[in-house]
Parts: C-alpha cells; sequence; structure tokens
C-alpha cells in the first residue's frame, strides 16, 4: 500500500472514530484572547461553548498566554462559565481554570478573585468527568499557600476523599494519582494537618498504601502525605489508634517495605511520631529498629539519611539509647559516618552523641571507634553546633568508672590516639 492510500485510510479511521485524531496546536493570533474572553460574557450557549472551546487551547499555549487571559479579565466569564446549563461549557472552564492555575502570578489573582469557588463546587458534581477535572485544577492552584488553607479550610477533603475512594471507571488509576498529588499538596501546609485529619483522609491514605491493587507511585505519593499529617502531635493518636491493627505497627511494616520511594517516607513519619513522648519508646518496643536497621544498609543515600535522622529522633529517649546499641547500630552508623554526604554524617554524629549520653554505652561505643566521627567534628566540622556537641561529649567520652574500662576498651582508645597522633602530629591525641 502507498503513502497516498495510507494516509487515506487513516483519515477514514480518524472519520468512524477507529483511530483517535491528532490534537491540532496552533499558536494564538493577536486579538484572539480578547475575542474570546468577550464571546465568553455572552449568555448564549452556543457563544460560551466557542469561547470556552477557544479559550482552554489558548491557556494550553504558554505561560505568556495564560498570564495575559487573566491579565485581560478572562477570570469572570470562565467562573460564570462554569454555571452554564451545558456540561461542557463547565468542564471546559474547569480545564482553563487549571491550566491558567500553572503560573504562579495566575494563581495569587484566581486566590483573590473567586476561582477557587467553581473548583469546590465541581468537586460534588454528578459528572465524573467534572470532578477529575477539579481535583487536577485544584492541585494546581493549591501550589499556592494562601489557596492551599483556605480550600482545606471551605471543605475541599471531604471531595477529595469521596473522588478517591470511587474507582470505578477503567482510568480510575490514573484518576487517583491526580487526586493523590492534590492531597499531598494540601497537606503540604502546617495549619491542614489537623483539619484533613479530622475531616477523616487517615483511613484513605493507609488503605492506599496497604492495598495489592495500587502501583508504587499511589503508595508513593500516599505515604508522603501521611508523612506529612504526622508532622503535627495532635494527629500523633489518631495514627496510633486507627483501625483494628494498631497505626503504629502498619507504619513500622512500612519502613521495611521492599521499595525506597515508599520505605524513606514511612522512616520520615517515625521520625515525626517519636517527637511525641508517649510514643518514642513505643515505637522502640514494637521492633522499629530492625527495618530501621536494614534501610542503614542501603547504598542509597536518600534511605541512608532517612534511617539516621528517625533512629536519632528515637535517640532523645534515654531508655532507646540503650536499646539502640544493643540492636548493634553502632558499626551500622559508623560506615556511613564519612560517607561524602555532609547531611548524613551530621545526622550519625549527633545520633552518636546522644547514645553516648548513656554511660553503659559509652564503653561499646569506644570498643567500636564511634568516638572517632565525634573527634573529627570537634576539630574539623563545619557545623558549629555539631562541633560544639561533640566537644562536649568527648570530654566525658572517657570518663568510664574504673570497673568499665576493661582493656579491650583501653587498647581501642590507646589504638586510635596513637594511630591519629602519627598522622596528624598529636592533633587528635591532645584533643581526647
Amino acid at each position: 500500500m502507498g503513502a497516498g492510500a495510507t494516509k487515506t485510510v487513516i483519515k477514514v479511521a480518524q472519520a468512524v472514530g477507529l483511530e483517535e485524531k491528532k490534537e491540532e496546536r496552533r499558536p494564538a493570533m493577536p486579538g484572539e484572547v480578547e475575542k474570546s474572553i468577550a464571546m465568553g460574557r455572552s449568555g448564549l450557549i452556543r457563544n460560551q461553548k466557542k469561547a470556552a472551546i477557544n479559550l482552554y487551547r489558548l491557556s494550553r499555549d504558554s505561560d505568556r498566554v495564560r498570564n495575559q487571559i487573566v491579565e485581560e479579565g478572562g477570570l469572570l466569564p470562565l467562573i460564570q462559565m462554569y454555571r452554564s446549563k451545558s456540561s461542557e461549557v463547565q468542564l471546559l472552564s474547569l480545564k482553563t481554570l487549571g491550566e491558567l492555575a500553572k503560573t504562579s502570578s495566575n494563581r495569587v489573582k484566581m486566590h483573590e478573585n473567586g476561582a477557587i469557588v467553581p473548583l469546590l463546587e465541581g468537586l460534588k458534581h454528578k459528572k465524573y468527568d467534572i470532578r477529575e477535572t477539579s481535583v487536577w485544577a485544584i492541585g494546581n492552584i493549591a501550589e499556592y499557600d494562601e489557596a492551599r488553607i483556605r480550600l482545606v479550610a471551605e471543605g475541599c477533603t471531604p471531595g477529595l476523599i469521596k473522588f478517591l475512594n470511587e474507582g470505578t471507571k477503567e482510568n480510575s488509576l490514573e484518576a487517583e494519582l491526580i487526586g493523590l498529588k492534590a492531597a499531598h499538596i494540601l497537606s503540604q501546609h502546617s495549619k491542614n494537618h489537623t483539619r484533613m485529619v479530622r475531616d477523616n483522609m487517615l483511613p484513605t491514605l493507609f488503605d492506599v498504601v496497604h492495598s495489592p491493587l495500587k502501583s508504587i507511585k499511589h503508595k508513593s505519593l500516599a505515604m508522603k502525605t501521611l508523612a506529612e499529617l504526622s508532622k503535627h502531635e495532635s494527629n500523633h493518636k489518631r495514627i496510633k489508634d486507627l483501625g483494628e491493627t494498631s497505626g503504629l505497627k502498619r507504619i513500622i511494616k512500612l519502613v521495611g517495605y521492599y521499595d525506597d520511594s515508599v520505605r524513606i517516607y514511612a522512616a520520615a513519619t517515625v521520625e515525626n511520631l517519636a517527637q511525641n513522648q508517649s510514643l518514642v519508646g513505643e515505637l522502640v518496643d514494637q521492633d522499629v529498629l530492625i527495618p530501621l536497621k536494614e534501610m542503614l544498609k542501603s547504598d542509597k543515600h536518600h534511605a541512608v539519611l532517612r534511617s539516621v535522622k528517625a533512629i536519632c529522633a528515637l535517640a532523645k529517649d534515654s531508655d532507646n539509647q540503650k536499646k539502640i546499641v544493643q540492636e548493634n547500630m553502632i558499626p551500622h552508623l559508623l560506615k556511613k559516618a564519612h560517607c561524602g554526604v555532609d547531611e548524613i554524617e551530621e545526622a550519625v554524629t549527633k545520633t552518636l552523641a546522644l547514645l553516648a549520653q548513656s554511660n553503659v554505652n559509652r564503653p561499646k561505643i569506644l570498643f567500636h571507634g564511634g568516638f572517632k566521627p565525634l573527634i573529627y567534628n570537634m576539630n574539623y566540622g563545619k557545623n558549629e553546633e555539631i562541633k560544639k556537641e561533640s566537644k562536649e561529649v568527648v570530654a566525658n567520652l572517657f570518663k568510664l568508672p574504673g570497673a568499665k574500662r576493661d582493656e579491650l576498651v583501653r587498647k581501642a582508645a590507646d589504638k586510635f590516639r596513637v594511630g591519629m597522633g602519627a598522622r596528624d602530629g598529636d592533633t587528635f591525641g591532645h584533643g581526647g
């Protein structure tokens, strides 16, 4: 079959709907924005349709055209078009508002000029595609902090939860990703944390994370949102008491998940929950240290960092300090003490400093050479706070009761001092 015949077959297939037509994109013409906005002010449905189609096409052109539509007064006609009797016009108006919300300057103006109202109303619409478009547009405008707060304050969360729980359409998994992205963006403001949890967001997020039918992307987004919501201490009890199985156990299980994009946020959640004095001991009692130690062995820096930060948060509790060392965490921490990533190295030093607060731990820290990163940071550390903390810990680290200063500990300490003294001209020896 020749090239001409092939083109003819494709055109026929497109005409009868067997093959999807390629979208035609053409640049905005001079004066086209003004004409489309003027047409959108019409009360006639046929004019509204033309205006909605044109404005949606124009809004997808570029940031310059998006800003032009808003600057030339396009918001009010679009808000009015959402109240059209035509569901097609309603859908296109929401799609256009979602496109306009892609630029930061537009988000501010949309928030100030009432564009949030149709987005919230769209969440309750009887048509699924309009609800889906509203969720997507909300995710875009929510990038602006003030809009993020207002959306949740005015009842966005229940509609979003209902949308996430629908899952009846063929493309529902893709639509759920849009919903989960919106939920995560909304959760990124501290003022929204308690309200979203009060609106019952937690069960939906836990269901996504534990569902065998959801992809890693779904689980990762849900876990990221859980980590955000766990930053507020008033949410901790709700997380702990969620469902028949303790929420803590479910979080701990997720720390051991096979994919980093899920388990790093589970570890971040543990770090946040560990700030709560009533939970910090319970987390360790429920064996969170086991999956954290496995994560610590990872060769991925982002996984190691999350693990160390969680262990550091747990080590602020005096009882946990002993249990962390008993779990043989010191050698694994020391392996990451000079990994070349400043944030990890600082977190390891902070953790060792906390663990060294326990007299019981000091011989083991000395034996394993846990004083090395402390002494290094004391002399060469870039972070003044860690430098000071390391100096205080080292000053007390070698002051052990006679019964505990056994031969193995002395040999380990003396060997280090002699070795470092020979290499650096006794700099470290005198520092100890």
